[in-house]
């Protein structure tokens, strides 16, 4: 039986990379062939225009059979499997606009973490909290052979994580694609939905997953699982470092701000530590943590006279200029299985700059076969998440007793 790297055509990872990210006109911006990012790339008005509709155009595309893929099937009704031979049946959802918008409502922290193309299985990249002093200041005559002196100004230790699978099906009918296309966001269809689950379990993986060996629930501690930054940040485990990770169950919220006041000198740690300003940092919450932040900013109502509405609360927060952003993904988890992970009272201190999410492949669709009055297509997704910084340019702050 076939492994779903082979069903998927993993097996060859330049023919993957070429397909998902240069054919589709992404700069290479690393030495390493690190790929500019997805968010950056649709940034740009002009490829959100050339892209919107992309998703169900490629559906519609195979259903019709504009590419000739279905003829030596005979006919609509029985349509062949897609094999590892046809990867370039394989349609990325990520690039389409209308796609994007749900995973910056659905999984809010992983739309602000770049999503960047890798050309390999195993990601290899250098550490950049990992820096030494230069040589420094030198007399006329040390300075006529530095060479002759030790280098110290750039020594750098790999940071290394491999990819993992993420996987589901997802019945497509002619009917849904159809309306898609002319009728119905794609957020109404059933790969619409299906996306949204999928990218919900990924962000939360991004926050908690903890691949645990003999484990095989396919959840957030599934042995194939990708390594999250909870588990990432918690460098201090082996090392003589401080950990990135920092128990909040016993700090007293009693007094007045006293959260605020609290992830402040966290992120004031940061900053003063390391190479890190806050351009770079956002903060994620809970919607628990986000709201007390709310309350101890004391908000008031006002209104005017004759206005007949008025907004209590904030509707966006920032903590030293860095915005706050809540999301139902950060909170108690129930593991497929048994036990728990995660709280309510956790908060993230992310870095856009030293995390990322390295991709061969990313979110895609790729179809199977007819079965009944649809197709089925595999949703995949290839990647791994990676602090670039070692564990050092971010903090999980677990379990604030809120």
């Amino acid at each position: 039986m076939a492994s779903i790297a082979d069903v998927l055509g993993f097996r060859n990872s330049i023919e993957v990379y070429n397909h998902f990210w240069k054919n589709h006109g992404f700069a290479v911006v690393g030495y390493d062939g690190t790929t500019e990012s997805v968010q950056r790339k649709l940034a740009r008005p002009e490829n959100r225009e050339k892209m919107k509709g992309y998703v169900a155009k490629k559906i519609g595309g195979y259903l019709n059979d504009d590419d000739g893929q279905q003829k030596a099937a005979g006919s609509l009704q029985t349509k062949a499997a897609i094999t590892s031979s046809t990867v370039t049946a394989a349609v990325p959802l990520v690039y389409d606009p209308e796609i994007l918008d749900i995973l910056r409502t659905d999984a809010p922290l992983m739309a602000e973490i770049p999503i960047v193309g890798w050309p390999g299985t195993y990601y290899k990249g250098a550490n950049i909290a990992t820096r030494d002093h230069p040589i420094g200041f030198l007399s006329e005559n040390d300075s006529v052979d530095v060479t002759a002196l030790t280098r110290s100004g750039f020594a750098l230790s790999p940071v290394e994580m491999p990819m993992r699978i993420q996987a589901d099906v997802v019945g497509i009918s002619d009917f849904g694609q159809r309306s898609s296309e002319h009728q119905f966001s794609l957020r109404d269809t059933a790969l619409g939905a299906r996306f949204s689950e999928a990218v919900q379990l990924k962000e939360q993986a991004m926050l908690y997953g903890n691949p645990t060996s003999g484990v095989t629930n396919g959840g957030l501690t599934d042995g194939n699982a990708p390594t999250g930054f909870a588990k990432q940040f918690d460098y201090g485990e082996t090392g003589s470092d401080p950990d990135g990770v920092v128990d909040k169950s016993s700090v007293s919220l009693s007094a007045s701000d006293a959260l605020l006041k609290d992830i402040k000198a966290e992120i004031k740690g940061v900053l003063k530590s390391y190479n890190v300003t806050p351009s770079d940092l956002f903060i994620g919450t809970s919607w628990d943590v986000h709201d007390e932040l709310d309350n101890e900013i004391n908000v008031h109502g006002r209104t005017e006279v004759g206005q007949g509405s008025v907004n209590y609360g904030a509707e966006r927060l920032s903590i030293m200029g860095i915005p706050v952003i809540p999301t139902h993904n950060i909170k108690e988890h129930a593991l497929w299985t048994s036990g728990t992970i995660g709280s309510e009272g956790d908060v993230f201190i992310l870095n856009k700059r030293a995390h990322i999410i390295a991709s061969l492949a990313p979110p895609f669709i790729l179809p199977l076969g007819r079965r009944g009055l649809s197709d089925e297509w595999v949703m995949g997704d290839y990647y791994c998440v990676v602090d670039r910084s070692g564990g050092k340019f971010g903090k999980y702050l677990q379990g604030y007793d809120i």
